[in-house]
């Protein structure tokens, strides 16, 4: 028989006053293979597990000096005690007896008198059990580094993204600002069409940089919410204006419906929701050539259980409760190219777009969806979506928006 952790010949630490039993004990180990030292009492047990470290040790409870409770106690404190197997070998068969070996660090313990093959069967599984505890703590403390590494490199990198992104952004705004100064001089209808072709180019350019900087800002934690009281259908009407030439130029309908039900003044965070809504939008018209891109806005009519609560809720001194939350969806509807079923489990992955050949169609980093869905999660709501390929898609978002307080609504009713 070898050690399970070296392959060498395992070792055994017996120790007991009385020595019949340490006879019996060498015996019994040695006939499978076992190296055996003796050890008269505790003191001497601690010594020679201090010159060596054994694969297991036996120890008697009653001994003079020191008993086994308290060598049990002592070897544990030891430079590699703290793992190794102790069998107590006691004649006191009582529950109190055990519960104190237990509680002095023993591993099992075994009744005397011994017996042979109960002994070295016992024994084998203590060593069996710790050589695959061992293995485990070592397995566990290499996923831990290597969390740790992942998570240090999803740090490195967004801190990297953020960085680069800011830096790509100041001369592009420079570059945008020269081109709109640019196109309000006098131009040839060539220098014109130049000119405007680096000013949509910088845009198109301006979405990607601001996506990467907001994903990194969401993965690091550092991107937070406002609560600030808005007028919904002037949000609604704001977020639509921004599309209308947009869709008009691919000759689509762009309409919008917010159901009576919807409160006209709400509480949230209107430049995340305006970004959520905006980005939904701009996806629905930039793979639709054909009929209708609609919002509808209406209230989630699921039970209370089933939703999801808003991270933080205003606090009103003058009542002393917390602001009435209402759950709101929005959805964006379009005739557009559709999803195919397989491309769900994707859909919302950052870098990842449902078919590969609509990058190369429609041009687009795949960050879009993961940003809508993160920035949702943030709110406390949740985002989904329905398609059919090649008729169209449904993406609607939910999130718990406050009812504005009372002064908001006197204010908007005075407009």
């Amino acid at each position: 028989m070898t050690s399970p952790m070296s392959g060498r010949s395992p070792y055994a630490l017996v120790t007991d006053d009385d020595i019949i039993i340490r006879m019996f004990a060498r015996e019994a180990l040695e006939q499978v293979g076992w190296e055996v030292e003796e050890a008269e009492n505790g003191r001497e047990a601690c010594l020679a597990f201090e010159k060596r470290t054994p694969d297991v040790v036996l120890l008697d409870v009653m001994m003079p000096e020191m008993d086994g409770f308290a060598t049990c106690a002592t070897l544990r404190r030891l430079p590699g005690g703290e793992h190794t197997p102790i069998l107590i070998m006691t004649g006191l068969d009582d529950f109190e007896s055990i519960t104190k070996a237990y509680d002095a660090g023993a591993t099992d313990f075994i009744v005397k008198p011994l017996n042979a093959m109960l002994l070295t069967h016992r024994i084998r599984y203590m060593v069996r059990a710790n050589q695959v505890l061992q293995e485990l703590r070592a397995s566990q403390a290499s996923l831990t580094q290597a969390r740790d590494a992942a998570i240090e490199g999803t740090r490195l990198k967004s801190e990297f993204l953020a960085t680069m992104s800011h830096e790509i952004r100041t001369p592009m705004n420079g570059v945008l600002g020269m081109t709109d100064w640019l196109l309000e001089t006098d131009l040839t209808p060539e220098q014109l069409e130049c000119a405007q072709t680096i000013r949509s180019s910088g845009d198109a350019l301006m979405v990607i940089i601001n996506d990467i900087l907001d994903f990194s800002k969401i993965e690091s934690g550092k991107l937070s919410l406002e609560l600030l009281d808005f007028d919904v259908p002037k949000f609604l009407d704001r977020v639509m204006a921004l599309f209308a030439e947009r869709a008009q130029r691919k000759g689509l309908i762009l309409s919008s419906r917010i159901a009576d039900e919807v409160p006209p003044a709400l509480c949230g965070d209107p430049t995340r929701l305006q970004q959520v809504l905006s980005n939904l939008l701009a996806n629905a018209i930039k793979f639709s050539e054909r009929g209708t891109v609609a919002v509808h806005i209406d209230l989630d009519q699921r039970l209370p259980e089933q939703r999801l609560e808003f991270p933080a809720t205003r606090y009103n001194e003058s009542t002393g409760s917390h602001a009435h939350v209402t759950h709101v969806r929005f959805s964006v509807v379009d005739n557009g190219i559709g999803i195919a079923p397989g491309a769900f489990n994707t859909l919302f992955q950052p870098f990842v777009q449902a078919d590969g050949s609509t990058t190369r169609k429609y041009g687009g980093t795949g960050l879009g969806l993961a940003i809508c869905k993160q920035l949702v999660e943030l709110m406390g709501g949740h985002i989904g979506a329905e398609s059919e390929l090649g008729v169209g898609s449904v993406f609607r978002f939910t999130v718990p928006l406050q009812l504005p307080e009372p002064d908001m609504e006197e204010k908007r009713q005075a407009a």
